[in-house]
C-alpha cells in the first residue's frame, strides 16, 4: 500500500520552480562544473567512506534506499541530512557552493544551478550505467539543460529522476456502476458521456477543489491528452516561440467551462473555497463519481474507500500524465563522485523499487511490483506503466514560471465564477510565460 510521502500541492510544485530565481546571485562552485578530477568509473572504493546526501523533509524514501545501499556496500555509510522544504530550497545554492558541500543533493530545479556550476554533469555516468536507455527521455528532459545551461530539455544531464508522481482520474466504482458506467473511458467523448450519465443518476460527476489552483490540472490533462506531453513540456520549459494559445489548450479551457456550466462540478463558491485536502475528503465521503488528482493522495483515498476506488490515465489519444519527478544531482564539489553515481544507479534500480513504493512514491523500475489485481495500487502501477511506455509524463503547467501557479489560481477561479472567459485566461497565462521567458 502506498503511504504518504509528500503532499504535492500546486503551491509546493510552483515553489520548486522558484529555485532558479533564488540561484541567480549565488557564487559558483567549481569553475568547470566538473567538480572532480577523478575519472568516471563504475568501480567504487573498498575503503570506508561516508557519502553525504542533502535533501528536504520528509526523507523516508531516501533514508530507506540509503539503508539498502549500505547493506549492499558495507564500507560505505550514507549520511542523509534533511531540512524543511522552504529552508532547503532557499539554502541549497549556498550549501552546494560551500566548502561543506554534500556529495549528493535533491534538486527541485536545475536552471541556473547548472549555469553556476554547482552540479556535476552526468552524461559520462549516464553512458556508463545506461541511464540514457533505462530512463525515458521525457523524464530526463527537466533534469537536462541546453548549451546555455539554463533552458531545460537539452542534452546536458545534470540530475537524475528517481521517484515520480502522476496526475490521473480517480473514480468511485460503486457510484459509477450505479450510473451505468461499466469501464473507464478511453476518449474525451466517452468521458463526457460518462459525466452526463453520472449527472442523470443524481450524482456529482466530478469532485473538485480550486482554492489552490488545481483547475490547471483539468486544463492540462485535457490538452496534453490531445497534443502529447512533449508539447506541454516545451512550453513549460520556456522553449523559444512557444505559446499557450493552442487548439489543445483551448479545448482544455473550454472543457472546464462546459463542465462547470453543466453542473458537473460542485457549486463555484464551494469549488473556489475548497483546497485539495478538502476535495480529497469530499471524494472519500462519496461526493463525486470522478476526481482528477495525483498519486500523492492515494493512501488517503485507499484508506477511506478500499477497493471501491479506481484510477485511470486521463482519456485521449496520448497516454499522458501531468506530474514530475524527485531528482538528485551530484555536487560539483563532491568528494566521492563515483560512489555518488553508484548510489544514484542503485536508487534508480529494481533493488530499491519496493522500498520506494512502500514509502508512497513511484520508482523508475516498476517491473518487480505486482499489487493485487482490482486494487487502487494495481491501477496506479498500470497507469504509470502506460504513461512511461508512451513517454508521456510531463511537468506541471504551474511550473512554467515562478508566478504561474498564482496566475492559474486567479484565472481559473475567475473563469468558474464567470469573471473572465477563454480568451482572457489564455492571454493572462501566456503574458505570465512571456514575462518569464521572453517571446
Amino acid at each position: 500500500m502506498m503511504s504518504t510521502y509528500r503532499s504535492r500541492s500546486l503551491g509546493a510544485l510552483a515553489l520548486a520552480a522558484t529555485t532558479a530565481l533564488l540561484l541567480a546571485g549565488c557564487a559558483p562552485g567549481a569553475a568547470s562544473g566538473e567538480g572532480t578530477q577523478n575519472k568516471p568509473t563504475k568501480a567504487i572504493t573498498s575503503d570506508k567512506i561516508t557519502l553525504t546526501v542533502a535533501t528536504d523533509t520528509p526523507a523516508e524514501v531516501t533514508i530507506a534506499v540509503a539503508k539498502l545501499f549500505e547493506k549492499a556496500h558495507p564500507n560505505i555509510t550514507v549520511k542523509v541530512d534533511a531540512t524543511g522544504y522552504e529552508s532547503f530550497v532557499a539554502g541549497e545554492p549556498l550549501l552546494l557552493a560551500s566548502n561543506h558541500s554534500p556529495d549528493l543533493a535533491l534538486v527541485n530545479g536545475v536552471a541556473n544551478m547548472a549555469k553556476d556550476h554547482l552540479l556535476r554533469p552526468l552524461n559520462d555516468y549516464a553512458k556508463l550505467y545506461g541511464w540514457d536507455k533505462s530512463i525515458s527521455k521525457i523524464s530526463l528532459a527537466p533534469n537536462s539543460v541546453e548549451s546555455d545551461l539554463v533552458t531545460l530539455g537539452g542534452d546536458k544531464l545534470v540530475a537524475l529522476p528517481l521517484t515520480y508522481y502522476e496526475v490521473g482520474v480517480y473514480y468511485n466504482k460503486k457510484l459509477a456502476a450505479a450510473a451505468g458506467i461499466t469501464k473507464p473511458p478511453t476518449t474525451l467523448e466517452e468521458f463526457n458521456a460518462d459525466l452526463a450519465k453520472a449527472k442523470a443518476a443524481g450524482e456529482l460527476p466530478i469532485q473538485f477543489g480550486n482554492q489552490q489552483g488545481h483547475g490547471s490540472f483539468t486544463i492540462q490533462e485535457v490538452a496534453q491528452a490531445i497534443s502529447g506531453a512533449k508539447v506541454a513540456d516545451d512550453w513549460i520549459f520556456g522553449k523559444k516561440s512557444q505559446t499557450f494559445d493552442t487548439a489543445a489548450n483551448r479545448t482544455g479551457v473550454q472543457t472546464m467551462i462546459d463542465w462547470n456550466a453543466k453542473g458537473y462540478f460542485p457549486p463555484v463558491t464551494q469549488v473556489n473555497g475548497t483546497n485539495l485536502a478538502g476535495a480529497v475528503s469530499n471524494f472519500v465521503a462519496g461526493q463525486g463519481v470522478f476526481f482528477i488528482d495525483g498519486n500523492w493522495d492515494s493512501t488517503t483515498i485507499a484508506k477511506g474507500m478500499g477497493d471501491n476506488a479506481g484510477f485511470f490515465v486521463f482519456p485521449g489519444p496520448h497516454p499522458v500524465a501531468a506530474g514530475g519527478s524527485t531528482s538528485y544531482a551530484i555536487s560539483a564539489k563532491a568528494k566521492h563522485p563515483n560512489e555518488a553515481a553508484a548510489f544514484l544507479d542503485f536508487f534508480a534500480s529494481s533493488a530499491s523499487a519496493k522500498a520506494i513504493y512502500d514509502n508512497g512514491v513511484l520508482p523508475n523500475d516498476v517491473s518487480s511490483l505486482h499489487p493485487t489485481e482490482g486494487t487502487l495500487n494495481a491501477d496506479l502501477i498500470a497507469a504509470f506503466r502506460k504513461v512511461i511506455d508512451a513517454d508521456g509524463l510531463s511537468n506541471a503547467y504551474a511550473n512554467a514560471s515562478p508566478s504561474m501557479n498564482t496566475t492559474f489560481t486567479q484565472q481559473t477561479q475567475e473563469l468558474l465564477a464567470g469573471k473572465t472567459d477563454l480568451e482572457g485566461l489564455i492571454t493572462a497565462v501566456q503574458a505570465d510565460w512571456t514575462a518569464a521567458h521572453g517571446s
